[in-house]
Formats: C-alpha cells, sequence, structure tokens
C-alpha cells in the first residue's frame, strides 16, 4: 500500500507540472500557441471593424490565408499605433501585419519579412474650384496639415524643413479618419496620408466630390512587410515560407483583387 501511494502522489506531481506548462504556454514559436497579429483597426482597407464589429482588411485576409497555410490559430488584437513597438517588444503581440512600411528605425527594433507592396503619402483636401492646382509643396503655405502620429509619414514631415517651415500647423492625430472628419469641418485644410488608405476611405463614404486626392507626393515610395521581435527567426521563417506559398499559388493576388480590383503585389 505504501509503494502504491507514493506512486500515486509522483503521478501527481507529473500531471500538476504537465498542466503549468500548458497554462504557460511557450514561445511564440511553439507550433501549439495562438500567434497574434497586431494592427491598426481604423486603417482600411489593410484593417478594420466592420459594421458587424467584425475585424476585416486586406491585411487580415493575408494574415488568415498565411496562418491557414501553417495550420495555426491566429488573434488579430488592435494596437495603439503610436506604440505598436512597445507591444511588439513586450511581448503583447507575436507580430505586426497592418501596412507597416520598412524605415531604417523600425529596422532597429524589428525583423522585417520580404516587402509585398509599395506604399507612398500624397496630399488630401476638400473639393473646391482652385484644389486641383496644388501641384507642390509650396502651394501648401498657411495650411493647416494634419498627419496621424507614429506613422511614417510623421518621419518624412519632420524631416522636411521645407514644408514644416511653409504650413501653419501641423496638427497630430491618433487616426487619420479623425483628420477626414476634421477636415469636413473646416478645423484642418489637408490631410497627409497613405495614397491606398485615402482613395478606400473616400470612396467608401461616398466623399468623391468633397475631399480630392491630388497629385502631390510627400517623402520617398516605400515598402511594406511583416514585422517580428528581431530573435524570433524561426516564427519569421515560418510566416515567410507559408506566404511565400500563398504569393505564388494565386491565393494573395485573389486578394488583392477582392480589395482592390487589382493585384498590387510586389512580384518577388
Amino acid at each position: 500500500m505504501k509503494i502504491l501511494y507514493l506512486l500515486m502522489i509522483a503521478m501527481m506531481i507529473l500531471t500538476t507540472g504537465c498542466g503549468d506548462q500548458n497554462q504557460k504556454g511557450g514561445d511564440s514559436n511553439s507550433n501549439a500557441k495562438k500567434l497574434i497579429v497586431g494592427f491598426d483597426e481604423n486603417f482600411p482597407p489593410f484593417g478594420f471593424k466592420d459594421q458587424n464589429g467584425e475585424f476585416v482588411g486586406f491585411d487580415i485576409d493575408l494574415a488568415k490565408a498565411t496562418m491557414k497555410e501553417m495550420g495555426r490559430e491566429v488573434e488579430f488584437k488592435p494596437i495603439d499605433w503610436d506604440t505598436k513597438e512597445d507591444d511588439l517588444s513586450a511581448g503583447r503581440i507575436d507580430m505586426i501585419w497592418n501596412g507597416l512600411e520598412i524605415t531604417d528605425d523600425r529596422e532597429k527594433s524589428m525583423l522585417f519579412s520580404k516587402p509585398y507592396m509599395y506604399s507612398g503619402f500624397i496630399v488630401f483636401v476638400c473639393h473646391s474650384e482652385n484644389s486641383k492646382d496644388i501641384k507642390n509643396k509650396d502651394q501648401l503655405a498657411g495650411f493647416t496639415v494634419g498627419i496621424q502620429s507614429g506613422s511614417t509619414v510623421e518621419m518624412y514631415v519632420e524631416h522636411d524643413v521645407a514644408l514644416k517651415s511653409n504650413v501653419k500647423e501641423i496638427k497630430f492625430y491618433k487616426e487619420n479618419n479623425e483628420i477626414f472628419k476634421e477636415m469636413l469641418e473646416g478645423k484642418v485644410d489637408a490631410l497627409i496620408a497613405d495614397e491606398t488608405y485615402g482613395n478606400y476611405y473616400i470612396i467608401q463614404n461616398h466623399l468623391e466630390d468633397k475631399i480630392d486626392a491630388l497629385n502631390l507626393t510627400i517623402g520617398a515610395k516605400g515598402k511594406i512587410a511583416i514585422g517580428f521581435r528581431k530573435q524570433d527567426i524561426k516564427l519569421f521563417t515560418e510566416v515567410q515560407t507559408a506566404f511565400d506559398k500563398i504569393l505564388k499559388d494565386g491565393t494573395a493576388e485573389k486578394i488583392s483583387d477582392k480589395w482592390f480590383g487589382k493585384n498590387l503585389l510586389i512580384k518577388n
């Protein structure tokens, strides 16, 4: 009986130990762990919440298709874009997948996938008789310009001395959609934002006759990629391999056609 009792105690200890391990999970490379994708829920068409409260978007669909190829579960977690690097480094998310542009500063703290799309920033203004005549930054003299804090465009504006000295004021906002609303209310004269996002917002909100997308580019043409923690090389490799497969088999192209009506993906 004493031997049986000792065996039972030993089995209980082993069972408890295994239970603790399952509760703790593992690192982000564990195949049993659900992967958490961080994104800005107010950045259509890349990622946003639809009228039913569901997370949808171009990058949401790309991530879902990639995780399906990997055989991994995925959770989409809205984050503050201004502190996205903190969420990633602290382990609150496993990757950032949401129109994330590669920059020198971000490469210091992130491991990037191969770029899969180009990005560019243009100027949006309220429609007027002369709005389409704005062709260069000098014509923004006296304008109050809104930009999203923590975005790549903030970096471009901060380094553009001529633009900063020319405009009346640069106002920072958490979300670009706030700037569009304030522009329609006359509180902001112009918005500098991602061209794809801005045009999509205008079409979805039926603002074609109220807001003009100018042929005025701010900053250099960039490239969009997925951001990982520097140390998560195994996870990066697994995601990149699966992503390459959906790029090759046409799945990603169908997703691009769904959201943009054409294939905007970079051919690697």
